[in-house]
């Protein structure tokens, strides 16, 4: 009889884990623009949806490199992937947080000086500064493997990187509708609207003088991401972005993600509980999908 209570127990906890998995995975395939649009539009989850910047920097794992990109989408369901885009000086796209070499590789000097035959040599470090077996991996690498995953793509297009070229290539690779382009500006946006109709977009939303120039702008809201400040905000500030049909991503790198687990914890928690930010973009996105949808 008891080993019964421990299989119906135990079935029970699956299931229930699974229910989880399922609602926040959700339809994670993305056909058209329609369903990306859908699946992030404001108001249809109670728990944020979880961003991973770099693709995650835990355990010691570098960021921005194909192995940390296979461990984060293989714990974090329907995870919306950060990867930073940059050019060498031969005018190849790779993934890489920092032109600067020496911050994060083995190398010195910058990236967009340097030809991919000498970049494609370098290794990544990990957060504490130790070296790596991981190089540095080109756009065009990350986007083949991007295409047949259950994912969403948050695509961080440096200023000085071609918007052209970074858009042909999302188009060319099958990644366009599973996509959403980081712009800096809202005339980049305008651009990359121009370029391609349908692919989503973040923007700054940080301050409601921001607010009234995405209002002016005539960008389509529904095919908008905000990207609000760090700290956590009054309940209007999201709601006024809300009401523009407008999902809020708040960011805790380089700030609640530094500190142990113990302090972070409940300040992830009560992003979690405030009814603002409907996307957190985390270092740490292994860790706060455990306190998101912890089985207990």
């Amino acid at each position: 009889m008891k080993n019964q209570t421990r299989q119906v127990f135990a079935a029970l906890l699956l299931a229930a884990f699974s229910h989880t998995a399922q609602a926040q995975t959700g339809e994670c395939r993305f056909k058209d623009a329609e369903a990306l649009k859908n699946y992030l539009k404001p108001g249809k989850r109670t728990t944020p949806l979880i961003m991973a910047h770099q693709g995650g920097t835990e355990d010691g794992y570098p960021g921005n490199s194909m192995a940390t990109f296979e461990r984060t989408y293989s714990k974090v369901p329907c995870v919306l992937l950060e990867i930073d885009v940059r050019a060498t000086s031969d005018s190849l796209l790779v993934v890489s947080h920092d032109d600067d070499l020496a911050l994060k590789t083995n190398g010195k000097g910058l990236l967009s000086k340097k030809k991919w035959k000498e970049v494609g040599k370098l290794r990544l470090k990990d957060p504490y500064g130790s070296m790596t077996e991981y190089p540095i991996p080109t756009f065009q690498e990350v986007l083949n493997w991007s295409s047949d995953k259950n994912l969403i793509l948050i695509v961080d297009k440096k200023p000085e990187t071609s918007i052209t070229r970074t858009i042909k290539m999302l188009q060319g690779t099958g990644n366009l509708y599973k996509s959403v382009l980081i712009c800096y500006s809202l005339k980049e946006a305008q651009l990359a609207h121009k370029l391609a109709p349908q692919l989503m977009l973040a923007v700054g939303f940080n301050s409601p003088e921001h607010i009234d120039a995405v209002e002016q702008s005539g960008l389509p809201f529904e095919q908008l991401v905000a990207l609000t400040p760090r700290e956590l905000q009054d309940n209007s500030f999201y709601q006024r972005i809300h009401n523009m049909n407008i999902a809020a991503s708040l960011g805790t790198n380089g700030n609640i993600d530094t500190l142990q687990t113990t302090e972070s914890r409940p300040l992830y928690q009560k992003i979690r509980d405030s009814g603002g930010p409907d996307i957190i973009c985390t270092d740490n996105p292994i860790l706060v999908q455990s306190i998101f949808y912890k089985k207990d």
